[in-house]
Parts: C-alpha cells; structure tokens; sequence
C-alpha cells in the first residue's frame, strides 16, 4: 500500500485519505474495517481498470492465504457502507468470472504540499507541566492537533479510528528530534491508611479525545489485569467487568465504587506513528486520593518495558512482597512482538463485540499474530474461544469450527502449560464436545492456576450439568462477585437457581434486578421462565412479550415465548414462534424448536428436532437434562437414549 501513501481521492460525496487510512463522507467519518478500507484504496487508485479476485486477494492480504470469502465479504462492506446497490454502475462494478471495477469518477490530490503549509503556520502551544499530573488540563493538549502519518506496515494494523492526532509542543518537538525513552517520572508517595486488597484496572483512554484506538486502550488494562492476576495476593476485577468503563469523562472513583474495589488504576494511552504516550494512576477509592502516577514517553517498541514499570510501581505502592515466581509472573510476556501484541489486541477487541462480522475478524487478527510470532501461545487461545463462539452463534457450523478450536486449543496449552487462558479455553472445547471428563481436569487446572480466571464460569455449567447443583452455583456466585454489575454473570447465576428448582429465590434475586434497570432483558427472561413453572401463565406471557420488546433479536427469549403459548393452548401462537425459528441458520434453533414441541405436548416431534440438534452437535443440548421445560419427556425411553449418546447419565 505504500504507493497509495501520498495520496487523497475523491469519488461522489466521499473521500479516500489512503494515508491517513480514512474514508469520508463530507465531515463525517465513514466506520469501515481495516482490510476495507484496503481494498477500497486499492480499488480507487486502478480506477476502470478490472482487478482479478487473485490480484486482489495479493495486494491487500499479501503473503497471507485467506479465503475468496473475505474478498466478497470485504466488498460487501464497502457496497453497504457507500450506498451501491449493487448493480455495479455506481461505484464498485462485479464482472463475472473476471473480478471488480471501480466505475466512479475519481480526482486525485496531493495532500503533501498543504500539510506542510499546516505545519509551518500552525500557532505554537506550550503545555506547562505541574508537580500534580492530574491538574494538567487535557484541552491544553488537545488545542494543537499535529497530523501524523503512520508507516505503511502500522497501517495494516490500524482500524480508521487509529490514525492519531497529538497536540502541544511535546508532539511538535518530538517529530523533530524524538520522544524521550521514559521520560522524567513524576511520583508522588502511598498514602496512609488501611491496606488495599483489591483493585480495578479501567480501560485506558485517549488523550486527543476524537483518535481513539479501542483495541490498544482496552489491550493495555487487560495486559496489566493479567499480570496483577498471578500475584494471588489482591483480589482484581477481571476484563469483563471493567469493559463498560471506557467512556472519556468516566469517574475512576466512581467506578472503583460501583465495582466495590479499594483502589483503582487508569491512565491514558496516545499512539502516533512510532511514538507512544502512557501516563497511569493510581487512585485509592475511599477518598480518592493519588497513591502513584507516573508518566511514559517511548516508542511503540518500549510498550511491554512501560507495562513491566507500571505493574511493578502498583505492587510497590501497595506494599506487596512478592516471591521469586509472583515476581516472574508480574513480568512474564507472552510475546516479545509488539506487531503480534497489536495484532492479537485486534482480535481480542473484535471478539469481544460478538458480531458475525468482527468474529470472523478477529480470527484473522489472531491468526496474522501467530505470522509475527508462531509460538504465541495466548494468540492460540483467542483463536480457539473465537472458533468456540462463532460454532454456538454462527456462522461457521459447529462441525466445522469445533476441530479448528480444538487444534487451537492444543497448541496454546502445548506453548504453555502455565497459561490459566489456555486450559479454560481447552475445556471450553471439550465442554462443547461432550468430553466430561477432560473438560473437568482443564477447568480444575486453569483456576488452580488463575482463581480469579473466567473458567469458573463454564465450570459452573459443567457442574450442573452433572447435577452438582450446589457447587455450580458456588462457581457462579463467585463469577458474580468478581464481576459486580457484569449482566451476563448474573444471567448465568439466575439460570442456574431456576433450573435447580429454586424459583422463589430466583424470582427475588431478578425482580430486584428489574427494579434496578427496567431494561435488564435477562432478568425478564429469567422472570418470564419462573412465572410459567409456578403456573402465573397470564403475568408469565407479558414479562417474556416485554423481554422480547427489549431485545428481539434473543432467540432463547422468543423460544420460551412459544412454549408459554404452548402450554397455555395457544396451538397457533407456537407454531407461528416455530415457524420463526426455522428460518434461523443458528444451530440453537434446533434445540428451541424441540422445546416448543414438548410444550405442545408432541414427544414425536421433540425428539425429532432434539435428535437433529445433536446432529448438529450443538454445544448446550446438554442443557436437556436440566431444563424444566423437557420434564415431560424424561419418562420416555428416548430420553435416556439421548443422555447416553452425550455421555451423560439419565
């Protein structure tokens, strides 16, 4: 790409900066993935000339084999995101068996000449810097905006919204004579006080409010999580429940609050070209007072020597002794590839949307990873767990994805067999696979390692799913407390105690949920289930008709929606939520489907649609043994038939 580097095109109402890596529609920013924005400029800048699928494939993934798939994708996004219809006359034209065309009129300018105009007028800013870190006014910063073009293989890694902008005369020096490697700390000492034992790492934030790169601000709080996590010796809130706090003007005291912690740690991350930018603080919650801060001036290379620094002044500031492995385990890098650390942040981020498309991503991102650095053991992991989700959720089928995780998985715990990630990932997919008795030693294995790792919440479904009820709400309940305010946690717990029989403390703890957030559509889920076993059919058909309003793309929520009409007599009502259901390409349908008809009272047919689930090899079939919705059929000589086949008991 870097021919196209010196570059703007303008087509219709939109603007290529093939530099800056951004597409535009007047002033606004159009949001495209990397790999788009890639193949658009590559597109522009052949303007009426016919590029091959393989010519293509070549120059925006080269020396990579992906599928033509990503190629249509690619060019469905772009379609979509500029308003072509597809016919072809517009801007992106398909000939068949040839390849694509860009058929719009195209003007190419030459931004050079004018940035340096910007840069030779531009008024001087200086930013005075206090003792007090804190005190220092952001919109100083942001006053003196400095246009940075980034190195052709930095672009490969950014999404539109990395191209950064640094202001002050910090930034304007630094293009001239570089930035300072680690440049004077500024610390202040702990205060005094009761010991802090537990501690909250929020998603570092930008310091040019309008460049934001997501995936870097939230990479850095989970490096650091991690890090923290294998001291064993302060409690700290994992990823999942510091996620929601990324917004710009977010009170980290506030926060350390809500997730009931005693000290909390932010920053600020800015990334131009090769430079990096960090400051960190850390901040005691009950009187939000400074304990530490410190800031980092560096290039991008010097990113894990800031990290090794700030995790090390946090266990000093809180007084921690730490033993010779707590001490390898603070400083363990599992890459010394910053291009492969990008990388994997990359697919981590896109995972963590749960849509098709940016899961679909981030397995390339994971896989463009292991390119840089093979032996990348966490980069294994996130692609196992993102070949794990998109077989429950599509769109790859589970047959297809359950092997490739499986591989991935292998290969992470081969890397590693300290890696907590990699044992609950490997036992996520025997989990899935119906392996019991292997799902059981990994999960053992990654909380003997990590307690405070996520695997305690598949664990806790394997422990139900034996019938553990107890102990799997024990798992649960500390996934809960660990991650105050995490819905999905408490999703899990709720699900948990109906299916264990307990509604009345179920439909306690989700009617405070409710009173909480009216919107909680889980909670409703939850509430319409129980109301239905206790026979409050009329009160059970408006809470799930009003968790359907909240979120009606939830299949679980429409499912038991027909099996409420179901049970009520409303025959038709069933079958049309059935009829729904069938055209779902999800294999979770086919499970759906099947409790609709024990609903109507049709074994035949349940077990026809439980019979293809299992086909299908869907993950959570094993939930048939515990759901209430199945009690009817457990009496049959085919239910017992189906346990066995999934290795599970009666």
């Amino acid at each position: 790409m870097s021919e196209l580097n010196n570059h703007v095109y303008e087509f219709g109402p939109f603007r290529l900066d093939a530099s800056d890596h951004l597409v535009f529609r007047g002033d606004e920013l159009v949001s495209l993935p990397p790999k788009a924005v890639e193949l658009l400029a590559v597109l522009v800048a052949n303007g009426g000339r016919v590029l091959s699928k393989e010519e293509l494939l070549n120059r925006v993934w080269p020396e990579t084999h992906v599928e033509e798939a990503n190629l249509s994708h690619q060019i469905y996004k772009l379609r979509e995101a500029l308003g072509d219809d597809g016919s072809g006359e517009k801007y992106i034209q398909t000939l068949p068996r040839r390849g694509y065309r860009f058929v719009a009129k195209v003007t190419v300018q030459d931004p050079v000449a004018d940035l340096i105009f910007e840069e030779h007028s531009r008024a001087q800013i200086v930013v005075e810097v206090d003792d007090e870190p804190e005190k220092i006014p952001e919109t100083q910063i942001a006053r003196a905006e400095e246009r940075l073009t980034l190195p052709a293989h930095v672009q490969r890694l950014a999404s539109p919204k990395q191209l950064l902008f640094i202001g002050g005369s910090v930034v304007l020096i630094g293009l001239v004579v570089g930035f300072i490697y680690f440049s004077r700390a500024r610390e202040t000492h702990a205060v005094s006080g009761a010991p802090l034992r537990s501690i909250a790492v929020l998603p570092f934030k930008p310091l040019v409010a309008n460049d934001r790169d997501e995936s870097l601000e939230m990479g850095m709080a989970e490096t650091l999580i991690t890090r923290l996590s294998n001291l064993h010796q302060i409690t700290v809130r994992p990823t999942s429940s510091v996620r929601k706090y990324k917004d710009l003007e977010q009170d980290s005291v506030a926060a350390g609050r809500a997730l009931n912690v005693d000290s909390v740690l932010d920053g600020n991350i800015q990334k131009a070209g090769n430079r990096l930018r960090v400051t960190a603080r850390l901040v005691r919650v009950a009187d939000g007072a400074t304990i530490w801060t410190d800031k980092f001036d560096t290039e991008i290379t010097g990113l894990f020597a800031v990290q090794d620094s700030i995790a090390e002044k946090v266990v000093g500031a809180l007084a921690l002794r730490l033993t010779g492995e707590q001490q390898k385990g603070l400083s363990k890098r599992y890459t010394d590839n910053v291009e492969a650390y990008q990388l994997y942040l990359q697919g981590r981020y896109h995972w963590s949307t749960f849509k098709n498309d940016d899961l679909l991503s981030s397995i390339n991102f994971y896989r463009a990873a292991l390119e840089k650095d093979p032996n990348y053991a966490l980069a294994y992991t996130g692609l196992a767990v993102s070949y794990s989700t998109i077989g429950v959720y599509g769109p790859l089928p589970v047959r297809e994805a359950q092997p490739k995780a499986l591989e991935a998985a292998q290969k992470a715990v081969e890397l590693d067999d300290q890696l907590a990630e990699a044992h609950v990932a490997l036992g996520v997919v025997k989990l899935f696979a119906w392996d019991w008795e292997g799902a059981h030693r990994e999960f053992e294995r990654g909380i003997q390692l990590n307690p405070s790792t996520t695997g305690r919440t598949p664990y806790g479904y394997y422990l139900y799913t034996m019938g553990r009820w107890d102990e799997a709400i024990r798992e649960l309940k500390y996934t809960t407390d660990l991650n105050p305010g995490w819905q999905l946690a408490s999703c899990d717990l709720w699900w948990a105690l109906y299916a264990s029989r307990r509604y009345d403390e179920t439909a306690e703890q989700v009617q405070q949920a409710i009173r909480l957030d009216p919107n909680d559509g889980c909670a409703r889920w939850i509430l319409g289930q129980t109301q239905l076993q206790k026979r409050m059919y009329k009160e059970a058909i408006a809470t799930l008709q009003a968790a359907h309003e909240i979120d009606g793309k939830d299949l679980k929520v429409l499912a038991d929606l027909g099996y409420a009409y179901a049970i009520t007599g409303d025959k038709n009502g069933a079958l049309r939520v059935v009829a729904e259901l069938k055209r779902s390409p999800a294999s979770i349908a086919l499970y759906l489907i099947a409790e609709i008809y024990a609903g109507l009272g049709d074994k035949n047919q349940a077990f026809a649609w439980l019979d293809k689930a299992y086909e299908e090899r869907f993950p959570f079939l094993c939930d048939f043994k515990v759901t209430p919705q199945f009690d009817d059929l457990r009496s049959d000589p085919r239910y017992a038939q189906l346990a066995q086949r999934m290795n599970l008991s009666p």
